[in-house]
């Protein structure tokens, strides 16, 4: 399977780190780099010279990049497509907590990035993607089901990126997820469903601050939920969903 890589670089200070991951990438790929600022992407384009640059209205953070990307390219051609941004730290006074861990300062980013981290890492992605059923492979403390997730605005996304896809409710309150940061490896048959929808860069705000719901986080709830459109699930790249919930669970009985 040739692998389509789509890297957004924002902040061109974290583009080293990026750019590793993507060496871990190893056969046959093509790289994709979309960038709002020149200056972004100078160190993108002295290594790796060969890549397709796509610069990109500032609009819906690193997800209109993304399906800008996708859009331009022929799909069929790619077996796997692999989604990564220069993501900012969390500031250290932010203690954001979920599933068990804290994601402040450079924590989130490195849970993210941990399913292409390394080659060893990258080799097992690959391994979970070969997969029958499996349309999409993330760090399992950032894969998030919409019943698990404590805010309410964010459970609203998540209908909202249903009705786009013309998913039942029902079944995407039951068992619908997505992954939260969006960067993953997914099938390109994964992505299918939302890429047949009309998206334009004009259905995307330009972001004014990172903590408010915008059509970017509903699509980001829709990428997830375009895997459940397809008959495909979400797996977990370094240990089990479901026996972490059921810690989750057990600990919250165990503190009552």
């Amino acid at each position: 399977m040739k692998t389509l890589v789509v890297a957004h670089v924002y902040y061109p200070q974290l583009w080293p780190e990026l750019a590793a991951c993507v060496r871990n990438i190893d056969g046959e790929r093509d790289l994709v780099i979309t960038y709002g600022d020149e200056a972004a992407v100078q160190g993108a384009r002295r290594d790796f010279p060969e890549a397709r640059f796509l610069k990109c209205e500032n609009r819906g953070y690193d997800i209109w990049p993304f399906l800008a990307a996708l859009k331009s390219a022929d799909l069929s051609r790619y077996g796997v497509v692999v989604k990564l941004h220069t993501k900012r730290d969390i500031d250290d006074a932010v203690r954001f907590e979920f599933n068990h861990a804290v994601y402040n300062g450079a924590a989130w980013r490195n849970f993210l990035l941990g399913f292409v981290r390394t080659p060893e890492a990258w080799r097992k992605t690959r391994r979970l993607l070969a997969k029958s059923g499996v349309g999409m492979v993330a760090e399992r403390h950032v894969v998030m089901r919409r019943r698990d997730v404590p805010v309410s605005r964010t459970k609203e996304s998540f209908d909202a990126a249903a009705e786009f896809l013309g998913l039942d409710p029902k079944t995407v309150r039951r068992s619908g997820q997505y992954v939260a940061g969006t960067m993953f490896a997914a099938k390109s048959a994964a992505l299918r469903p939302l890429l047949g929808k009309e998206l334009t860069a004009e259905m995307f705000e330009i972001p004014a601050g990172h903590m408010t719901e915008t059509f970017a986080h509903v699509m980001e709830r829709a990428l997830g939920l375009s895997v459940t459109a397809a008959g495909l699930r979400i797996v977990a790249f370094n240990g089990s969903l479901r026996l972490r919930r059921a810690w989750y669970r057990l600990s919250k009985l165990i503190r009552i």
